[in-house]
C-alpha cells in the first residue's frame, strides 16, 4: 500500500517535470499548446523588422 501511495504521488509531478501540464477546461486546452508557438513566432518578427529597419536606414 505504501509503494501505490508514493507511486501516486510522484506520478503527477513527473508528468509535470517532463513536459505534461495541470488539467486545464478543454475550452483553453488549445491555447495550451498553441501560446508558445505564437510567442515565439511574434519574437522572430520583431527580429525580422528590426533586422530590415537597420538594413535600410
Amino acid at each position: 500500500m505504501k509503494r501505490l501511495v508514493t507511486l501516486l504521488t510522484l506520478l503527477p509531478g513527473a508528468a509535470l517535470a517532463h513536459g505534461g501540464h495541470a488539467p486545464v477546461p478543454e475550452a483553453a486546452h488549445g491555447m495550451t499548446h498553441t501560446a508558445p508557438l505564437l510567442g515565439g513566432a511574434l519574437i522572430v518578427a520583431a527580429l525580422a523588422l528590426l533586422i530590415h529597419k537597420r538594413w535600410t536606414s
